[in-house]
């Protein structure tokens, strides 16, 4: 079994550049990647994210905004991208560290500069569009007399 010696909170920016080059270093040895490496990877290569530089200059202008951030939160926040102030509350509901109102907006307003704009529309759109199922459900049960 192996031994844990230490561990390093990275972005999804780092982790993607450490399996790619441990991935071209193994296809020169004719090997592959590992199983879990392997779909870590092509996740990675789905899902967006920022690159190294932009990820390491957010992390800078997170910590200047936010100065009681601990590095594992800025990496948080890197990798999903909150872009409203609604986000960075749900991402820290369950720190011991509690934003103020204000350190959101600063936050979200950190993210919008950097988030990909195909990314930010569709959150916007899923933000606005309403749930018409839900929305018939209540308006029901407002007309239902009660007994």
């Amino acid at each position: 079994m192996l031994k844990t010696i230490s561990e390093t909170p990275v972005t999804f920016a780092e982790a993607k550049s450490v399996l790619e080059d441990k991935e071209k270093e193994l296809k020169n040895n004719e090997r592959e990647l590992g199983h879990e490496q392997r779909i870590t990877l092509e996740y990675l290569r789905v899902i967006p994210i920022l690159d190294k530089k932009t990820s390491e200059e957010t992390a800078k202008n997170l910590l200047e905004a936010v100065p009681t951030l601990k590095e594992h939160q800025v990496i948080m926040i890197i990798d999903t991208l909150p872009d409203c102030e609604e986000d960075v509350e749900v991402l820290f509901a369950k720190e011991r560290l509690k934003l103020e109102k204000d350190q959101m907006v600063k936050v979200a307003d950190i993210i919008k500069k950097v988030k990909p704009a195909k990314v930010a529309r569709k959150a916007e759109k899923k933000k606005t569009e309403s749930i018409p199922a839900a929305e018939d459900k209540a308006n029901d049960a407002k007309k239902e007399p009660k007994e």
